[in-house]
């Protein structure tokens, strides 16, 4: 009996030593050149409503159960899946969008959380785009992955290569992007939105110091209050006067229906069946190109927009290069609802 216990003891050992030996974290990552811009790709990667198209997954599991939440395009659109063996169950939800990579946190039913990225990058006339995972391996799973490693790489990467053949045929074999001022204009739904903030009238020159002093306390009031928080601070533009050079603005910041953040006004943002959107990435003082796009598009379609929203995604503390900074740029059309202001 004592032997079969040393014996017991020992493979314990040595496996502990093999998971010390292990690797903690498996890269699995294929690359393709897509004849279509990062943007055009970019906006198909960041809606998880046409990830049914070209998933190297779908078609393993046709009854597949999907439920997809949050706005396309923004962090926190999530993709929530059920299916069968093959597909098993989880979450994948976005968590970065930048000028060359978009980044997404993959949960598997809680069994385990892996980073997952597309990298893009410019060659020639295509776009060369990278579908990479980082696999996190708990302490006890590393033994078995100093074996496995390669058959994970295999299989894996076998189906990422299958995903970007099948994203590079939808996106070449769509027609051409018409782009304005070399923007691509979306026509997106906007569902209803609250925000708490502070609205004023001021000159252009007056706009980042106002946002910079409101932003931080609304921020600070929403966590010492413990309300949560919708979204990423934004800007609520009604009027933008380029002859007296000032804006009618407001600085928000979103929270969840049914709750309320006391001593700052209040702004309703009915849900609507279309808005346009700019992705701008760049410094805040150079927008008006983006703007100037918008108006090329109204004007050519006939439209008329009631209130501009700009999100502000980055975070120009942490993120030094302006170039990556990105901006969702938003113009409500006429005739989708108004915006409403009550002061709590």
């Amino acid at each position: 009996m004592k032997k079969i216990l040393y014996v017991i003891i020992g493979l314990l050992v040595i496996y502990l030593v093999l998971c010390l030996a292990g690797p903690s974290v498996i890269k699995v990552q294929r690359s393709e050149n897509i004849n279509a811009s990062a943007d055009a790709i970019k906006s198909q990667l960041t809606d998880y409503n046409v990830f049914t198209s070209w998933s190297p997954w779908a078609e393993k599991d046709t009854a597949m159960k999907i439920i997809i939440t949050g706005v396309a395009g923004n962090v926190g659109h999530k993709y929530a899946w059920e299916g069968n063996k093959e597909v098993g169950k989880g979450t994948m939800e976005l968590t970065k969008i930048s000028a060359d990579t978009v980044a997404e946190k993959l949960d598997f039913n809680g069994k385990g959380v892996s980073d997952v990225y597309f990298i893009f990058k410019p060659d020639g006339a295509t776009t060369n785009v990278t579908w990479a995972m980082d696999m996190n391996i708990g302490f006890m799973g590393r033994g078995m992955m100093l074996f496995f490693k390669g058959k994970m790489d295999k299989m894996l990467g076998g189906d990422f290569e299958k995903g970007l053949t099948k994203l590079k045929q939808m996106m070449e074999a769509a027609p051409a992007v018409k782009t304005y001022r070399g923007y691509e204009i979306k026509e997106v739904t906007w569902p209803e939105r609250n925000y708490y903030g502070k609205k004023a009238t001021l000159g252009f020159d007056k706009l980042s110091g106002f946002f910079a002093e409101n932003f931080p306390k609304i921020f600070n009031d929403i966590v010492t209050r413990k309300v949560q928080h919708t979204g990423p601070p934004s800007g609520i533009f009604y009027t933008y006067d380029e002859q007296k050079k000032e804006t009618e603005c407001a600085a928000v910041i979103s929270v969840p229906e049914g709750q309320e953040l006391k001593g700052w006004e209040k702004f309703n943002v009915p849900a609507t069946d279309v808005a346009l959107q700019i992705a701008y990435y760049g410094g805040y003082t150079n927008m008006a190109n983006a703007h100037g796009a918008m108006a090329d598009y109204m004007k050519e379609k006939g439209l008329e927009h009631s209130v501009v929203i700009e999100e502000y995604l980055s975070d120009p503390m942490s993120e030094k290069d302006s170039t990556k900074w990105l901006t969702n740029i938003y113009y409500v059309l006429k005739g989708n609802g108004g915006i409403q202001i009550k002061v709590q």
